[in-house]
This record gives C-alpha cells, sequence and structure tokens, in this order.
C-alpha cells in the first residue's frame, strides 16, 4: 500500500461541508437566532481562513541529507591516502 500526500484541499472543502451541515442542523433545530447563526458562520470562516494562513506560512521541512552509496569491494582507505 503506498502512502499519499496530505492533501489540503480536501481536508478545508471537507471542514466547510461540515459548517454548513451544522448551520443547517442548528437552523432546523432552531438552536440560533438568524442574527446568531450568521456572526457562527463568519467566525467559522474566519477560522478556517487562519488555519489556512497557518498552513501556508508553516516552512516545509528539510529533505533528509542523501549519502552516496558505496560500491561494494572497494578497499580505498581514507586513512591509508590522506588527501593534501
Amino acid at each position: 500500500m503506498n502512502r499519499h500526500p496530505f492533501r489540503w484541499g480536501s481536508l478545508a472543502f471537507s471542514m466547510m461541508f461540515l459548517a454548513a451541515v451544522g448551520q443547517w442542523a442548528v437552523w432546523r433545530g432552531d438552536l440560533l437566532t438568524s442574527r446568531q447563526l450568521s456572526l457562527t458562520a463568519a467566525g467559522v470562516l474566519i477560522v478556517l481562513g487562519l488555519v489556512g494562513v497557518a498552513a501556508t506560512l508553516r516552512q516545509a521541512r528539510p529533505a533528509p541529507a542523501v549519502t552516496p552509496p558505496t560500491l561494494e569491494g572497494d578497499d580505498h582507505d581514507e586513512a591509508a591516502h590522506p588527501v593534501p
């Protein structure tokens, strides 16, 4: 099984979808007034925007250093042949 890279677009879309469904459920259940619901929606969008900015500004991890492979049977010894 191959491991795939994380997809931020999928996470953002799923969060937006969950926010919309949650908003609909709150409206349908009459738990908040329309004013409270609109403020909640604005707050959710602001938080999602801040998460997106933080993900963008996060520095990428440096790639690990790759050492060249050694050849088998290579009897070259650094100590025996010092470099001037």
